[in-house]
């Protein structure tokens, strides 16, 4: 198994997914739904680290290319459509 540093954001995501899976069962000890948790932690902070890194590396390319980047909220234009 590849250290938890050495994870994609697929397999990151996945292991956050597994984690959550798990905990909504609600039927873990304790201790290993707060391993769980933890280890959902860790997933998901390193789901942001390479979310971050694709946003700064769009930016990056978008300039070099002459272009200008722009954040856009889904969430907020898919509320406004409806």
């Amino acid at each position: 198994m590849a250290k938890d540093k050495d994870l994609n954001f697929e397999g990151a995501l996945q292991q956050l997914e597994s984690a959550v899976d798990r905990l909504e069962e609600g039927s873990l000890p304790l201790s290993e739904a707060l391993d769980l948790f933890e280890a959902g932690l860790k997933a998901s902070n390193m789901c942001r680290t390479h979310l971050e890194q694709a946003r700064q590396r769009v930016e990056v390319l978008v300039a070099e290319s002459g272009g200008t980047f722009e954040l856009t909220d889904l969430d907020a234009e898919n509320e406004s459509e409806s």
